[in-house]
């Protein structure tokens, strides 16, 4: 059976609320629906009319066997969704969970299938990344939770973050959760530390880097007492996740006109200093040479988040156990700001055929902190939900042989807490890559600071017509 037809009505209240919450702008807009004129507008369901119910047994038999659409760019969701499956038995089958396989066209097959709502495959249930969910949050092409049957009673447990990322910001209702949190820390060798810095503690180490100052400063120092070997971190772009998480202001406000806060500014003068004093292994984030910096001395430390601990620096230590590359010889500490990187969030469509259904998955896999506790101490994820997190570290769970025995959820919880995302906006993603291209400019001496400003501004400016920038 075909999904829900959405009326012609709410298709054009959705290209009016977009263009009026996003801009209008096809970077940060969801596609305008399609109106189907073989739907009236009042129809929402296609289905027999409550009193002649009992005379189509066919029409029920198929509704009841009808799949549930959940649309992803990875198997993680599919992955995680299995403990939900588990502590409820039978829900599985009707679920077709579909693995786009690619993150970089996922948006547009995502956004194809929001203009046919009577497809057979439309999706019910729909994953987000933070650097575009806005992008449906803050559209008619989403359903709030309390749609789902979610309460602010399920939600106790969840980092406030999380919650402030997936809200629709012309109306307030939150449309989406996440059963992750991924707050970021500062990951450094702590056999560096006491030979080059005599530092013996993550204490010590804050102290040493509270500050970008300070950072600098021990940048310069480790660069000296290794005689030119080693750098505090492998990339200039390794900062970037720090600045853009505490930016001061939205790059757009409510009313349109953008903004260039003293943090980003700030942000080019400090990627221009580790360029121009060669405090960095000046290489491209995620390449070989990248990579390889966990398992020699020749970089000192990394920031990252929760899973960049056991999925990035872990596995490209070179080793797997105590003893064997660097394993075993890391700590992590804040550093000059708490910050957040990355996070997956689930949201239910307009056109969602089982409301139930979403919100038995979403309660399940974002909000019960049985399977949330057991998923965590699993995979290693660190879970939205500060009962479970807490439950395991006080079991000795969060001791990490990797850090050397530190808890790493004790280290990230209060990180979790501290993390600020009200400068978020859905012009974040396209907006961010044009700052890099003009602060690389301005790093390696293209351009002088003024110049790449002043052309920021204006590619800004090209990219959203709609948008003042002064």
């Amino acid at each position: 059976m075909k999904k829900k037809l959405l009326s012609a009505l709410l298709s054009v209240a959705m290209v009016a609320s977009l263009l009026v919450g996003c801009g209008g702008s096809a970077e940060t807009e969801a596609p305008a629906a399609e109106t189907k004129e073989e739907a009236p507008a009042a129809e929402t369901k296609e289905e027999a009319p409550a009193e002649t119910k009992e005379e189509a047994p066919a029409e029920d038999a198929a509704a009841s066997t009808d799949k549930f659409y959940i649309y992803s760019w990875n198997t993680e969701l599919g992955d995680r969704l299995q403990y939900v499956y588990d502590a409820n038995p039978g829900v599985q089958d009707r679920i077709e969970y579909v693995n786009v396989g690619d993150s970089s066209v996922y948006q547009e097959k995502i956004d194809q299938l929001l203009q046919t709502p009577d497809a057979e495959d439309y999706p019910d249930l729909i994953a987000f990344e933070a650097g575009y969910i806005m992008k449906y949050t803050n559209s008619d092409y989403t359903l709030p939770v309390t749609d789902l049957g979610i309460t602010d009673a399920d939600l106790a447990e969840m980092y406030p973050y999380t919650l402030t990322i997936a809200t629709d910001k012309r109306d307030g209702s939150l449309k989406g959760l996440s059963w992750q949190s991924c707050p970021g820390s500062f990951m450094y060798r702590t056999d560096l530390a006491e030979s080059l810095l005599g530092v013996t503690s993550p204490e010590e180490m804050q102290a040493k880097i509270s500050t970008w100052d300070d950072f600098i400063a021990t940048a310069k120092e480790i660069k000296e007492a290794s005689g030119d070997a080693t750098r505090i971190l492998s990339s200039n772009g390794d900062v970037t996740n720090v600045f853009m998480s505490n930016k001061t202001d939205p790059w757009v406000d409510d009313a349109g006109v953008f903004h260039m806060d003293d943090q980003m500014v700030q942000y080019m003068d400090v990627v221009k200093t580790l360029e121009s004093e060669d405090l960095t292994q000046k290489t491209a984030t995620w390449s070989e040479e990248w990579n390889a910096g966990p398992s020699n001395d020749s970089v000192f430390g990394y920031f990252g988040c929760t899973w960049f601990l056991h999925w990035t620096i872990k596995a490209n230590c070179g080793g797997a156990a105590v003893g064997e590359g660097t394993y075993g010889l890391w700590n992590m500490c804040q550093g000059p700001a708490p910050y957040y990187w990355g996070g997956t969030w689930l949201g239910a469509t307009a056109g969602c055929s089982d409301l139930e259904l979403a919100g038995l998955l979403m309660k399940g896999l974002c909000c019960d902190t049985e399977i949330m506790t057991k998923m965590s101490e699993e995979t290693l994820d660190y879970v939205n939900n500060k009962t479970a997190m807490k439950t395991l570290s006080d079991a000795g769970k969060g001791a990490y042989d990797f850090l050397g025995g530190q808890d790493f959820i004790s280290v990230f919880s209060p990180l979790a807490d501290n993390v600020d995302v009200s400068w978020m906006s859905a012009y974040d993603q396209k907006v961010n890559e044009l700052l890099e291209t003009q602060l690389t400019a301005y790093s390696t001496g293209e351009k002088d600071k003024e110049t790449a400003i002043a052309d920021f501004k204006a590619a800004v400016a090209e990219a959203y017509p709609s948008v003042t920038v002064e």
